[in-house]
């Protein structure tokens, strides 16, 4: 489902944006994995309660404070290096390790952002369940590539804004001329992190411009109501989309 994708990460120089390359061969920070201890939780969305139609519920979003396995203080945690979007992955009971991303961090801790899905989703659901003072077994995973650049374009659907917002706040710390985030949802009421994003734009203005979009109904502002094409991308973004080579 489109809302379930991950944040498109694209940059570029002039006007032509290339998608960043991710690399195929990922290694696990295992020497920085471990039980960590959930140190506070942050509701973003209530979410509706059950009664409607999957498909119009406005889902709950949280986000969990972990401290660092072994008391680790190093920067960044886990290894993770989240302006590249790598992952933490959290080990599911009975069910496999799931990707997250951090959405930050600080020395000794660090933030995943998640949305609920019902259905008792074994993941999501997990996460849900965990309360402070409990703990989950994590690990770092990923190496991600940057290619050469002045103009950085991500594109997020829905709670992958949870990956974009990051990548998009380090590239701006970096000095970053041009940065552009896309963010695509259902309905006004999937969002969140609205303060987050406006201090963003007061203190890089005329860097960080960020356009949204949603699906199911029109908000003045916004794009109009629809979803993210090629005509979508081509307005935003400007120019043309090329991949990478290799």
């Amino acid at each position: 489902r489109m809302l379930a994708r991950r944040p498109l990460l694209l940059m570029g120089a002039g006007n032509v944006v290339n998608v960043v390359a991710r690399t195929i061969a990922r290694t696990m920070a295992g020497s920085r994995g471990g039980e960590a201890t959930l140190l506070k939780k942050v509701t973003h969305i209530e979410g509706d309660p059950p009664g409607k139609k999957f498909s119009r519920w406005t889902l709950p979003v949280h986000t969990l404070t972990f401290a660092n396995p072994n008391g680790d203080t190093s920067m960044p945690s886990l290894g993770c290096r989240i302006d590249f979007g790598d992952v933490v992955k959290v080990e599911i009971p009975g069910y496999k390790p799931k990707s997250y991303s951090m959405s930050a961090c600080r020395p000794g801790e660090f933030d995943i952002t998640f949305k609920v899905y019902p259905g008792g989703s074994k993941c999501s659901g997990y996460l849900d369940s965990i309360a402070v003072g409990e703990s989950a077994r994590v690990f770092a995973k990923g190496k991600n590539e940057r290619r050469p650049g002045t103009h950085v374009g991500l594109v997020a659907f829905g709670v992958g804004i949870t990956e974009a917002l990051p990548i998009a706040a380090a590239e701006l710390e970096k000095g970053t001329p041009h940065v552009h985030l896309l963010w695509a949802c259902r309905t006004y009421a999937d969002m969140f992190w609205h303060e987050e994003i406006a201090s963003l734009q007061e203190k890089h203005a005329g860097a960080f411009e960020v356009t949204r979009i949603l699906s199911q109904e029109d908000r003045e502002g916004f794009l109009p109501k629809g979803r993210v094409d090629a005509g979508v991308l081509s307005r935003v973004f400007g120019g043309g989309l090329e991949a990478p080579k290799g």
